[in-house]
């Protein structure tokens, strides 16, 4: 990678199939990225390669970023993060619902 350019993608970008049993208790293979960010704003394509012994398959997800500046915080974790979490999946997990800000223009004047 030559020094004027910034790798965006950070984290973990290869995972194992691992298999868990969905909301519904229905077993599945899921493939968890829990740490997986993006430096820069803008929309970008996931490309996703799954391979079985015989074939390959591409997949592409679209994703998109916003700006740092407007990330509204932790959002609540989702039932379904909750749920691989019990089994032993390694995610972060909010105990509690975001806190609200009280006066949001004390706070931004502190910095």
């Amino acid at each position: 990678m030559s020094s004027n350019h910034t790798r965006n993608l950070i984290g973990m970008n290869a995972v194992n199939a691992c298999r868990l049993n969905d909301l519904d208790g229905k077993a599945g293979f899921w493939f968890v990225l829990q740490d997986l960010s993006v430096r820069t704003e803008g929309t970008f394509r996931l490309k996703l390669s799954l391979f079985d012994i015989g074939s390959g398959t591409n997949t592409v997800v679209p994703e998109s970023q916003g700006p740092h500046t407007k990330f509204p915080g932790v959002i609540e974790s989702t039932p379904l993060s909750k749920c691989f979490a019990q089994q032993g999946i390694k995610i972060p997990i909010r105990k509690d619902a975001p806190k609200e800000i009280v006066n949001a223009n004390e706070y931004e004047a502190d910095d």
